[in-house]
């Protein structure tokens, strides 16, 4: 029997509407799916149960290759920031990551940092597996840094306003608990360690950095002398150019610039022709030929070779070059016609110190600050001195030891190195501020000495550790220790086999 019309209709709206159930069931699954996805996405739960890269057998999840990240990042713009300002880049803005990388062009900053990230995770994983087959645990120094990083995360949270879940949010993003970060820096205090016991078995010693210097001398030798600079001016011609003076073409051009650099030439031979025999009253001739006005300190100099403009450098390394030799060079880069004077060369006696620090700090005044506000800023500064002098007190009562300065620097500096017990190794003079500077270089100096010193940063409890003796020995040590550590990691490097998730990683 037909169905009716009016049958066939209803079948036919009844089939629209199933269809349009069946939507609205499709769309309210997939608003579920992805509120779920987001929830578990702003949990990390994602990021921990999502490889990002491969290290032979060690998983490193996309949340840990963050973390890295992190970490790169951070140390880059804590130490660069002044140089990025100088650049243009205003690194606190968020466009800053997709701008175009200084260090490389092709790259954005994002990209960028990770691959830093990348190679950092690479190299810790390969120096935490070959400890953990070379049988090597953490040492109590290396408990000890594990354990002041977490001390100084409760301390920078609190000093922060937050608690230690969000304070980790903050740094390392969505998901890491303080599980994932005891992970992370558990795997880097292990590696650490393990590196300092790869560096050691190399066995650098000073006759190893002797024979070195040996065959690299002029490279760490000091060498003296004078020089002064009489510039000229370079003209160019402007099509165009309505410029008083300017030249009306190129010739013209060409023949100011040689009737500029005839003058400067002419003025460096005269001065050339005016020095004594040693070249003693350099200073005093170049003041002779300044204008009146124009400030002037010496012309000598003393550096490395390597530290000199090209021109002097080739000057100086002529064969039989001896103390007395002057000379006027064209420098064509520098524009201008140096008078040059050799003094002689010299080894570097500089030497750096080891010592410990304890820092308060104190806050300075703006320029536009009210006298109760620069009045409330001394009272602070005051309290500060106190609690300084305090602890210095207390420490000294408890023996004045070395273990416990350590401590008491893990627990109260301000400084980045409280992991390290406020150790600052390698000090020479022109790092540090003046006053910091001086105390450890004072030449009576000696280990063990204490006392506080007070810097535009706050005050510092000091403890002086050793004179490590000559700078240029611990630099060539430092850099064939890191020569055999590079050939050490590359070799190991190639035994792992290293894979990425570019589709998780594109997504960071």
């Amino acid at each position: 029997m037909a169905k009716s019309a009016g049958a066939n209709k209803r079948n036919d709206e009844n089939k629209i509407g199933i269809g349009i159930k069946l939507t609205f069931i499709v769309v309210a699954i997939l608003c579920v799916i992805m509120l779920v996805y987001s929830v578990v996405d702003s949990m990390g739960i994602l990021d921990r149960n999502t490889t990002a890269m491969t290290v032979g057998e060690d998983e490193i999840n996309v949340s840990e290759l963050n973390m890295y990240y992190q970490t790169v990042r951070s140390n880059f713009l804590s130490q660069y920031s002044d140089i990025l300002l100088m650049y243009g880049y205003d690194y606190t803005s968020p466009s800053f990551d997709a701008m175009a990388c200084l260090m490389d062009s092709t790259m954005t900053w994002k990209q960028y940092f990770m691959e830093e990230a990348k190679s950092s995770a690479e190299e810790i994983s390969v120096l935490y597996q070959e400890a953990q087959k070379a049988g090597y645990e953490m040492t109590d120094y290396d408990q000890t840094q594990f354990d002041a990083y977490f001390t100084q995360l409760t301390k920078a949270a609190n000093e922060a306003g937050v608690n230690e879940a969000k304070y980790l949010k903050m740094i390392y993003g969505n998901g890491v608990d303080r599980a994932a970060v005891e992970e992370y820096y558990g795997k880097r205090c292990l590696a650490a360690g393990y590196y300092e016991t790869v560096v050691d078995g190399f066995g650098i010693n000073d006759a190893m950095a002797n024979d070195y210097y040996v065959l690299h001398q002029s490279e760490y030798d000091l060498v003296e002398y004078y020089s002064y600079n009489v510039a000229f001016d370079v003209v160019t011609f402007t099509e165009g150019s309505t410029e008083e003076g300017a030249p009306k073409n190129t010739q013209e051009a060409e023949a100011l610039t040689q009737a500029n650099m005839d003058a400067a030439k002419a003025e460096a031979e005269h001065m050339l022709s005016e020095l004594k025999a040693d070249g003693s009253n350099f200073d005093e001739t170049v003041k002779q030929h300044l204008e009146e006005g124009v400030t002037y300190g010496t012309g000598r100099k003393e550096h490395t070779l390597a530290e000199a403009a090209n021109v002097i450098q080739t000057w100086l390394k002529m064969e039989g070059r001896e103390a007395g030799d002057m000379e006027m060079l064209l420098d064509e880069t520098n524009k201008a016609y140096v008078v040059v004077v050799y003094l002689g060369t010299h080894p570097n006696t500089e030497t750096t110190k080891s010592v410990r620090h304890t820092l308060l700090t104190t806050e300075t005044a703006a320029s536009d600050a009210t006298d109760a506000e620069k009045a409330e800023i001394e009272a602070k500064n005051a309290e500060v001195k106190a609690q300084a002098e305090a602890l210095y007190e207390e420490w000294k009562a408890a023996g004045a030891t070395e273990e416990g300065f350590i401590e008491m620097a893990r627990e109260h500096t301000a400084d980045s190195n409280g992991a390290n017990g406020g150790l600052y190794t390698g000090v020479y003079m022109g790092q540090m501020v003046e006053a910091f500077e001086n105390w450890c270089f004072d030449e009576s100096r000696q280990p063990g000495d204490h006392g506080i010193v007070e810097t535009s940063y706050g005050y510092h409890i000091m403890y002086f550790v050793e004179d490590e003796g000559l700078k240029f020995m611990s630099d060539i040590k430092a850099l064939l220790e890191s020569e055999k550590y590079n050939e050490y990691l590359t070799a190991q490097t190639e035994a792992y086999d290293i894979t990425y998730n570019n589709s998780a990683i594109d997504r960071m």
